[in-house]
């Protein structure tokens, strides 16, 4: 036996109970080992294995937190009652899982109020107080009067259920519910007082009829609209606590709750109440329009759109970067209002905008590699914005993504191995100590007269490989000679880094000194290499050629009258002795045996 399409996972538990000879869930799921409630959804692997099921075919009607199922939503989920539809138990069908949301009071098929009361002894239908069609004392709820619901509770179950529907003045589809439900839930909490006096307070319905008692006092808000609507804003504008010029101050915390909310109805209920308060409230959004039929809306609202604080928005219109209109009520609150064009303005500006962070992220090159592409102005005037104070960085990421898919178009295939070619990342002062050079080598890619060997889709511009060789010559026909830093040159020599260090202090090989990152270090260019190579032999290295050791390699020199340079003393003994070539050729010639 599998679930239903449509069904709820408590349903289904009694639906199995019934077929196992079980008069209660209860004692079905003690057999299982189970209980129903939060332990049963954070554990669904247990459950599936108990049940028999896949987990894939449990976790399609298992009540979560975050769910794309308006009627799996947790938040929302009934654990004082089960209702169930007398039509649907007549009929045969499962139990529907929207009628385990705790707002649910109809039945979305039938369009019948649904029970939580046995229609024979009056008993609640609990959780796992009953069987699958009927109650303990032997009635069935067949036998229960299909009572027709209202249109509003029909509306909302068939949406919570994954149908469309219409309330708001608005047609709302299927994937609307979830948020559909906590807009709902919101306008019915705003409606009662809690005994602290607070509104918004309320718990969630026990009961369907606490659900169809708080439905029932928002349903002319959301079917006879906009006029309750309307009536509703009109009338806590004018409650006697309501105080200031605008709908923040004067609605509160109702409003603010409004902003909060999202979806489709969300967004109608916030258009009409701004309009109800513009219009008839005569608040700071009509009294301070302008005569050029733009709509306004307050700096929170706009900072609630752009995603950013309304502090900023209030600067900007206080510095005049944003047109808007700035007032102060009478218990001295500034109130700013904007217009709603400019709004949407900044919110493609900050759609396309992004930080220096933001563009080195994506084009995949250090901070340092990006200051000297910035330099030598890779990326020219198009792919800067405006400085706006409501928005993050002044780059025009579209444009650059732009320049560089023109980098990409003009690269050329062509077959290198992989220690042939060069990332374009490490095309930087580590390559080369020449700065005018590497900044010649962004121009030409930048102006696409030096072209990539690779640059596929999805690389980012650190990815893309250039012919090392080509780099190399170009960095030399413009006055960029290679260079090294003392690791370096050790790493590919097999010297030790220390003799290098020490030969680059005494002057005996040239290097200058120079920065990496937050490093200094010797710089040593191929001309110097060279130099040194030709003037010095490293002891170590003839020692290991005439297959003896440099002890006896330098007591044999001395004899000869040969003495070492650029040795460094390490503990008890020294390292990195150097022979000059002219002594060698010197000794050759004196004593060629």
């Amino acid at each position: 036996m599998i679930p239903g399409m449509n069904e709820s996972l408590l349903g289904y538990i009694k639906r199995r109970s019934d077929a196992e000879g079980f008069p209660e869930a209860r004692g079905f799921l003690t057999t299982l080992g189970q209980t129903y409630g939060r332990a049963t959804v954070e554990e669904p692997e247990r459950l599936a294995l108990e049940l028999d099921l896949d987990l894939a075919t449990i976790e399609q009607i298992l009540p979560g937190k975050q769910p794309s199922d308006a009627a799996l939503d947790w938040s929302f989920h009934r654990m004082h009652r089960d209702p169930v539809c007398p039509a649907c138990i007549a009929a045969r069908q499962p139990r529907r899982k929207e009628w385990r949301h705790a707002l649910v009071t109809a039945c979305a098929e039938h369009e019948c109020q649904l029970i939580d009361q046995c229609p024979g002894c009056g008993d609640d239908l609990t959780l796992l107080g009953d069987g699958y069609a009927g109650c303990l004392c032997g009635s069935s709820y067949v036998d229960a009067n299909a009572v027709p619901a209202s249109v509003f509770e029909a509306e909302f179950a068939k949406l919570i259920a994954g149908h469309s529907a219409h309330m708001g003045g608005i047609d709302l589809g299927s994937e609307e519910g979830l948020q559909t439900a906590r807009t709902v839930w919101f306008l019915c909490a705003n409606m009662v007082r809690a005994r602290t006096g607070k509104e918004g307070k309320a718990t969630y319905p026990k009961t369907v009829e606490e659900a169809r008692a708080r439905l029932a006092r928002i349903e002319p808000l959301l079917l006879d609209w906009p006029t309750a609507f309307d009536n509703h804003v009109v009338q806590r504008w004018y409650a006697p606590d309501a105080e200031g010029l605008t709908a923040a101050s004067r609605l509160g915390v109702w409003y603010r709750g409004l902003l909060s909310q999202k979806g489709a109805l969300a967004e109608a209920l916030l258009s009409r109440c701004l309009t109800v308060a513009g219009t008839v409230c005569g608040d700071a959004y009509k009294t301070r329009r302008r005569q050029d039929g733009a709509e306004w809306v307050s700096a929170a609202h706009a900072g609630e759109i752009l995603g950013i604080r309304s502090e900023r928005i209030v600067e900007a219109v206080r510095t005049g970067a944003m047109m808007g209109s700035q007032g102060r009520s009478g218990t001295g609150h500034l109130h700013t209002i904007v217009r709603t064009q400019d709004v949407e303005a900044v919110r493609k500006l900050r759609a396309r905008s992004a930080t220096k962070q933001k563009v080195r992220d994506t084009l995949g090159v250090s901070k340092k590699q990006f200051e000297l592409m910035e330099e030598a102005r890779f990326f020219g005037a198009e792919c800067r914005v405006s400085s706006h104070p409501c928005v993050d960085g002044n780059f025009d990421l579209k444009n650059i993504c732009t320049a560089v898919d023109g980098i990409r178009q003009v690269a050329r295939v062509k077959s290198a191995e992989a220690d042939g070619m060069l990332a374009f990342r490490k095309i930087n002062l580590r390559r080369t100590t020449d700065r005018t050079a590497i900044l010649k080598m962004y121009r030409l890619i930048a102006d696409k007269k030096l072209r990539a060997v690779k640059f596929a889709e999805g690389d980012s511009l650190g990815d893309v490989l250039f012919d090392a060789a080509e780099i190399d010559r170009l960095l030399q026909d413009h006055g960029g000679a290679r260079s090294w830093t003392a690791g370096d040159v050790a790493e590919f020599s097999g010297w030790k880094p220390e003799c290098v260090t020490g030969w680059c202090e005494q002057g005996l090989l040239q290097a200058t000194k120079g920065k990496r990152g937050s490093f200094h270090v010797w710089q040593i260019t191929e001309e110097a290499l060279s130099r040194f190579r030709r003037e010095f032999h490293v002891v170590s290295d003839l020692a290991k050629e005439g297959k003896t050791t440099s002890r006896k390699l330098l007591t044999s020199l001395a004899d000869r009258g040969i003495s070492s340079v650029g040795s460094q003393r390490a503990g008890t003994s020294s390292r990195g002795h150097l022979i000059r070539t002219r002594d060698i050729a010197r000794m050759i010639a004196f004593h060629p045996s």
